[in-house]
Protein backbone atom coordinates (compact mmCIF):
# COMPACT_ATOMS: atom_id res chain seq x y z
CA UNK A 1 0.00 0.00 0.00
CA UNK A 2 2.72 2.10 0.90
CA UNK A 3 4.82 1.62 -2.23
CA UNK A 4 1.19 2.36 -3.99
CA UNK A 5 0.87 5.68 -2.36
CA UNK A 6 4.98 6.15 -2.77
CA UNK A 7 4.37 5.60 -6.57
CA UNK A 8 1.12 8.25 -6.55
CA UNK A 9 3.18 11.02 -4.96
CA UNK A 10 6.17 10.70 -7.21
CA UNK A 11 4.44 10.59 -10.62
CA UNK A 12 1.67 13.21 -9.49
CA UNK A 13 3.04 16.28 -11.90
CA UNK A 14 2.72 13.16 -14.68
CA UNK A 15 -0.87 12.71 -13.56
CA UNK A 16 -1.91 16.72 -13.63
CA UNK A 17 -0.33 17.30 -16.71
CA UNK A 18 -1.93 14.54 -18.48
CA UNK A 19 -5.34 15.58 -16.19
CA UNK A 20 -4.72 18.88 -17.31
CA UNK A 21 -4.45 18.46 -21.39
CA UNK A 22 -6.59 15.56 -21.29
CA UNK A 23 -9.68 18.23 -19.87
CA UNK A 24 -8.26 20.80 -22.46
CA UNK A 25 -9.22 17.86 -25.45
CA UNK A 26 -12.00 17.70 -24.30
CA UNK A 27 -13.18 20.78 -23.86
CA UNK A 28 -12.14 22.25 -27.17
CA UNK A 29 -13.77 18.89 -28.77
CA UNK A 30 -17.10 19.41 -27.05
CA UNK A 31 -18.64 22.84 -28.05
CA UNK A 32 -20.65 23.80 -25.25
CA UNK A 33 -17.20 24.13 -23.61
CA UNK A 34 -15.46 25.45 -26.43
CA UNK A 35 -15.18 29.20 -26.11
CA UNK A 36 -13.76 28.60 -21.70
CA UNK A 37 -11.27 26.23 -22.94
CA UNK A 38 -9.84 29.02 -25.49
CA UNK A 39 -10.39 31.71 -22.55
CA UNK A 40 -8.55 29.80 -20.47
CA UNK A 41 -5.54 28.76 -23.22
CA UNK A 42 -3.00 30.69 -21.34
CA UNK A 43 -3.40 30.41 -17.97
CA UNK A 44 -3.22 26.41 -18.65
CA UNK A 45 -0.01 26.61 -20.44
CA UNK A 46 1.54 29.22 -17.69
CA UNK A 47 -0.02 26.65 -14.60
CA UNK A 48 1.35 23.67 -16.47
CA UNK A 49 4.79 25.65 -17.31
CA UNK A 50 4.93 26.56 -13.32
CA UNK A 51 4.46 22.88 -12.74
CA UNK A 52 7.45 21.41 -14.97
CA UNK A 53 9.33 24.33 -13.94
CA UNK A 54 8.68 23.80 -9.93
CA UNK A 55 9.74 20.24 -10.30
CA UNK A 56 13.28 21.06 -11.32
CA UNK A 57 13.67 23.08 -8.19
CA UNK A 58 16.11 20.58 -6.80
CA UNK A 59 17.78 20.55 -10.13
CA UNK A 60 17.86 24.72 -10.40
CA UNK A 61 21.46 24.91 -10.85
CA UNK A 62 22.93 28.33 -12.02
CA UNK A 63 23.99 26.83 -15.34
CA UNK A 64 20.50 25.29 -16.00
CA UNK A 65 18.70 28.62 -14.81
CA UNK A 66 21.03 31.05 -16.83
CA UNK A 67 20.20 28.42 -19.86
CA UNK A 68 16.25 28.65 -19.71
CA UNK A 69 16.02 32.51 -19.26
CA UNK A 70 18.46 32.91 -21.88
CA UNK A 71 16.34 30.86 -24.37
CA UNK A 72 13.16 32.32 -22.59
CA UNK A 73 14.17 35.94 -23.48
CA UNK A 74 15.99 35.66 -26.81
CA UNK A 75 12.98 33.18 -28.35
CA UNK A 76 10.43 36.23 -27.24
CA UNK A 77 12.37 38.95 -28.76
CA UNK A 78 13.22 37.07 -31.99
CA UNK A 79 9.26 36.41 -31.23
CA UNK A 80 9.36 40.42 -31.23
CA UNK A 81 11.28 40.93 -34.72
CA UNK A 82 9.52 38.30 -36.22
CA UNK A 83 6.14 40.01 -35.67
CA UNK A 84 7.33 43.44 -36.64
CA UNK A 85 9.20 42.70 -39.52
CA UNK A 86 8.52 39.26 -41.10
CA UNK A 87 11.90 38.39 -41.70
CA UNK A 88 12.29 35.74 -39.57
CA UNK A 89 9.24 33.53 -39.59
CA UNK A 90 7.05 34.97 -42.51
CA UNK A 91 4.00 37.55 -41.95
CA UNK A 92 2.29 36.94 -38.99
CA UNK A 93 0.21 38.28 -36.02
CA UNK A 94 -0.61 37.43 -32.51
CA UNK A 95 -4.19 37.69 -31.36
CA UNK A 96 -5.49 38.35 -27.72
CA UNK A 97 -6.46 35.13 -26.86
CA UNK A 98 -2.81 33.88 -25.44
CA UNK A 99 -3.01 36.66 -23.18
CA UNK A 100 -0.51 39.71 -21.79
CA UNK A 101 1.61 40.89 -24.74
CA UNK A 102 4.84 42.98 -24.71
CA UNK A 103 5.60 44.23 -28.23
CA UNK A 104 2.54 42.52 -29.83
CA UNK A 105 3.83 38.87 -28.44
CA UNK A 106 2.18 37.19 -25.92
CA UNK A 107 4.94 36.78 -22.87
CA UNK A 108 3.95 33.11 -22.98
CA UNK A 109 4.97 32.52 -25.86
CA UNK A 110 8.75 32.62 -25.13
CA UNK A 111 7.81 30.64 -21.78
CA UNK A 112 6.08 27.60 -23.55
CA UNK A 113 8.87 27.37 -26.23
CA UNK A 114 11.94 27.11 -23.72
CA UNK A 115 10.05 24.49 -21.60
CA UNK A 116 9.70 22.72 -25.13
CA UNK A 117 13.28 22.94 -26.07
CA UNK A 118 14.13 21.91 -22.73
CA UNK A 119 11.86 18.71 -23.10
CA UNK A 120 13.15 18.34 -26.84
CA UNK A 121 17.04 18.20 -25.43
CA UNK A 122 16.17 15.55 -22.70
CA UNK A 123 14.91 13.67 -24.98
CA UNK A 124 17.55 13.77 -27.73
CA UNK A 125 20.07 13.06 -24.58
CA UNK A 126 18.62 9.79 -24.12
CA UNK A 127 19.20 9.17 -27.67
CA UNK A 128 22.77 10.02 -28.21
CA UNK A 129 25.43 11.89 -25.72
CA UNK A 130 26.85 13.21 -28.67
CA UNK A 131 25.95 17.06 -28.79
CA UNK A 132 25.83 18.23 -32.41
CA UNK A 133 23.86 14.65 -33.08
CA UNK A 134 21.91 15.28 -29.80
CA UNK A 135 21.22 18.99 -31.01
CA UNK A 136 19.90 18.21 -34.08
CA UNK A 137 18.08 15.32 -32.89
CA UNK A 138 16.21 18.23 -30.20
CA UNK A 139 16.03 20.29 -33.37
CA UNK A 140 14.04 17.80 -35.48
CA UNK A 141 11.57 16.89 -32.37
CA UNK A 142 10.54 21.03 -31.75
CA UNK A 143 10.28 21.39 -35.47
CA UNK A 144 8.09 18.42 -35.39
CA UNK A 145 5.71 19.76 -32.69
CA UNK A 146 5.57 23.09 -34.26
CA UNK A 147 4.26 21.08 -37.57
CA UNK A 148 1.42 19.96 -35.42
CA UNK A 149 1.00 22.97 -33.76
CA UNK A 150 0.70 25.64 -36.66
CA UNK A 151 -2.31 24.28 -38.07
CA UNK A 152 -4.24 24.00 -35.05
CA UNK A 153 -2.81 27.48 -33.74
CA UNK A 154 -4.67 29.08 -36.75
CA UNK A 155 -7.64 27.39 -36.55
CA UNK A 156 -8.22 28.74 -32.81
CA UNK A 157 -6.48 31.86 -33.90
CA UNK A 158 -3.69 31.98 -31.59
CA UNK A 159 -2.14 33.77 -34.65
CA UNK A 160 -2.86 34.75 -38.22
CA UNK A 161 -0.43 34.30 -41.15
CA UNK A 162 -0.86 36.43 -44.11
CA UNK A 163 -2.75 34.25 -46.45
CA UNK A 164 -3.25 31.70 -44.19
CA UNK A 165 -0.12 29.67 -45.30
CA UNK A 166 3.09 29.06 -43.05
CA UNK A 167 5.96 29.93 -45.32
CA UNK A 168 8.66 27.16 -45.28
CA UNK A 169 10.97 30.00 -43.43
CA UNK A 170 9.11 29.62 -40.48
CA UNK A 171 10.19 25.61 -40.22
CA UNK A 172 13.60 26.77 -40.96
CA UNK A 173 13.44 29.52 -38.63
CA UNK A 174 12.51 27.31 -35.81
CA UNK A 175 14.85 24.09 -36.29
CA UNK A 176 17.51 26.92 -36.11
CA UNK A 177 17.00 28.60 -33.08
CA UNK A 178 16.22 24.96 -31.62
CA UNK A 179 19.33 23.44 -32.62
CA UNK A 180 21.82 26.65 -31.17
CA UNK A 181 19.67 26.36 -28.24
CA UNK A 182 20.53 22.70 -27.91
CA UNK A 183 24.03 22.89 -28.52
CA UNK A 184 24.21 25.64 -25.72
CA UNK A 185 22.51 23.42 -23.82
CA UNK A 186 24.78 20.04 -24.20
CA UNK A 187 27.83 22.74 -23.91
CA UNK A 188 27.03 24.82 -20.36
CA UNK A 189 24.51 22.32 -18.94
CA UNK A 190 25.26 19.83 -16.45
CA UNK A 191 23.00 16.47 -17.07
CA UNK A 192 19.40 17.13 -15.94
CA UNK A 193 18.20 14.01 -14.15
CA UNK A 194 14.21 14.95 -14.05
CA UNK A 195 12.21 13.88 -17.54
CA UNK A 196 9.18 15.83 -16.50
CA UNK A 197 9.88 18.56 -19.28
CA UNK A 198 10.12 15.97 -22.02
CA UNK A 199 6.98 14.43 -20.62
CA UNK A 200 5.33 17.96 -20.83
CA UNK A 201 6.38 18.02 -24.40
CA UNK A 202 4.96 14.16 -25.03
CA UNK A 203 1.43 15.74 -23.64
CA UNK A 204 1.40 18.76 -25.68
CA UNK A 205 2.18 16.47 -28.51
CA UNK A 206 -0.76 14.12 -28.42
CA UNK A 207 -2.84 17.54 -27.52
CA UNK A 208 -2.47 18.87 -30.70
CA UNK A 209 -2.23 15.39 -32.90
CA UNK A 210 -6.05 14.78 -31.09
CA UNK A 211 -6.66 17.80 -32.01
CA UNK A 212 -5.58 17.85 -35.38
CA UNK A 213 -7.31 14.64 -36.33
CA UNK A 214 -10.98 15.65 -34.56
CA UNK A 215 -11.30 19.15 -34.28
Amino acid sequence: MEGAKDLIKDHLPHIFLAIMFSVGIAGHLISPLYSLMITLTPYTLLLTGITVLYNYRNELRRDLIIWFMTVFVCTFFLEVIGVKTGLIFGKYEYTTILGFSIFSVPLIIGFNWAIIILGSVIIAGMITKRGIAASLIAALIALSFDFLLEPIAIKLSYWQWENNNVPIQNYVAWFSIAFFSSISYFNTVEKVNNKLASFYLFVQFIFFLTLNLFL
